[in-house]
């Protein structure tokens, strides 16, 4: 990789003031919810973080409006942008004497869509911190990326951008129209579970939350039950809004168009459909003696789009089968374009295509070409090895995530799940009580480090580290 000149660091600040700018009109909300519930102290923080942020960052952008992002500008700044804004939206946290590392992991969850927490009892928490923890996560279903797109950056900044997080949307040449599409749809599903759940018996702060955090497929809850507390039709609502969130925009667009055969044509929707009915079928009959069908297709749902959304039963009430199956969903991960994280389910058909291709080239004349379709597009080599070396990395570093944590005393159940599930951004956990909430200091850094890992897709963070090794002087 070239050296980074301290030019680059320039051009690297105002894409992460940017972000943090974008942070700052970010709080103005959670500030209006203070207001309006009478918590004037987290009114207060939340005023004085967006004056700060505003502020102070859109002077740095001013002296830094002159430099030229290239695409490793872009990449080195989203890394290092997840960890910045996690610690910034850590504060408000800290005023409810929540430790900062505790603070720092409840962020980390929020922003990269997990759900995993470091709040036992959320019901006792303020309403403004609740609406913190839920509008969080709303936001980080967009990524910081697309926000900052459509408030601020310019034709060329915003094309680096989009393509630096992995955004691979190509239905308008327009970036800025690309993220504002996005951010209608996302929109329009948020409307539509606020009203599931508000006809399903949530007060309207709860529902909003909870749309909040479904779409995003986050998983945060008001309550330490879940959603399965407000019982059987409001987890109907969240499966239908689950669903909705591990669907690619692209494919979102289609359907909305009432296109539905080019929708249902889509082979990660195949997949997709086709894993749930697979995955469901296979844990009931295992489990057969239970009589749980329901519980099963709610965490299959939960468990392959990353939400994290939790049932009436927890996952340490099921089987040992059903929990490996799971795993496995956690890894797998939904579409890509979606709010999911994880391999996704477009690696996997790459990987299906490039087998069943090597397959055939032994029935075939060795001068044969054979090329790599999924679904009407024709891919190149170079993709079907990008898309067998980040699953190659996924599953290095989730092994040695797991690793730590047997090393750390948890079982291989244990330490398998909450890898899988804090790197696949998922957030079902099968750990409780002391042995989570008092784990030590280091494994819950090592949780969010997998946690923004899943987030970023592995490789800017790995172009960072490297980066680091490769900064000179001007």
């Amino acid at each position: 990789m070239p050296e980074i000149s301290i030019n680059d660091l320039f051009s690297i600040l105002k894409i992460i003031a940017s972000f943090l700018r974008f942070l700052g009109i970010a709080t103005i909300v959670p500030a209006a919810v203070a207001l309006v519930y009478g918590e004037i102290l987290y009114a207060e923080i939340f005023i004085y973080m967006s004056i700060v942020l505003i502020g102070a960052f859109s002077v740095v952008h001013f002296l830094l409006s002159g430099k030229e992002v290239r695409t490793k500008h872009a990449i080195i700044a989203i890394a290092i942008g997840w960890f910045i804004v996690g610690l910034v939206s850590a504060i408000p946290f800290t005023f409810w004497e929540m430790r900062f590392v505790d603070a720092y992991f409840e962020s980390i969850s929020g922003w990269s869509t997990t759900g995993l927490t470091m709040i036992e009892y959320p019901e006792k928490l303020p309403y403004a911190l609740n609406f913190w923890r839920g509008y969080i996560q709303w936001l980080g279903g967009f990524g910081i990326v697309v926000m900052a797109l459509i408030l601020y950056e310019r034709p060329k900044t915003a094309h680096e951008l989009f393509k630096a997080e992995g955004r691979t949307e190509n239905f308008y040449l327009n970036v800025s129209k690309i993220a504002r599409l996005i951010v209608g749809i996302y929109s329009l599903y948020t409307l539509l579970g606020i009203f599931l759940f508000m006809i399903s018996g949530m007060s309207l702060f709860d529902a909003t939350v909870h749309s909040f955090t479904t779409i995003a497929t986050g998983g945060f809850s008001t309550r330490s039950q879940g959603i399965g507390y407000y019982g059987f039709w409001a987890m109907v609502s969240t499966i239908l809004i689950m669903i909705a969130g591990g669907i690619s925009f692209v494919s979102h667009r289609e359907l909305l168009k009432g296109n539905i055969m080019g929708f249902l044509a889509n082979p990660e929707i195949r997949l997709l459909l086709g894993i749930l009915f697979v995955s469901t079928t296979i844990i009931f009959l295992a489990s057969i003696s239970t009589g749980i069908f329901f519980e099963h297709f709610f965490y299959s749902v939960s468990a392959l789009t990353g939400t994290g959304a939790t049932a009436q039963k927890s996952v340490n009430e099921l089987q040992t089968f059903a929990v490996f199956i799971i795993i496995l969903l956690m890894i797998s991960g939904a579409c890509y374009g979606s709010t999911a994280g994880a391999i996704k389910l477009w690696r996997i058909l790459i990987v299906f295509k490039v087998i069943r291709r090597e397959i055939y080239k032994g029935l075939l004349p060795q001068n044969a070409i054979l090329p790599l379709r999924v679904g009407d597009k024709t891919l190149s080599e170079e993709n079907a090895l990008n898309a067998l070396a980040y699953i190659a990395l996924y599953v290095a570093l989730f092994m040695a995530g797991s690793i730590i944590f047997m090393l750390s005393g948890y079982s291989i159940r244990d330490s398998i799940f909450v890898v899988a599930s804090a790197q696949g951004n998922v957030g079902l956990n099968v750990i409780s009580g002391p042995s989570w909430y008092d784990m030590g200091f280091a494994l819950k850094i090592l949780l969010s480090f997998h946690m923004i890992l899943g987030r970023m897709e592995i490789i800017p963070f790995l172009i960072l580290m490297r980066s680091f090794f490769s900064i000179k002087r001007v």
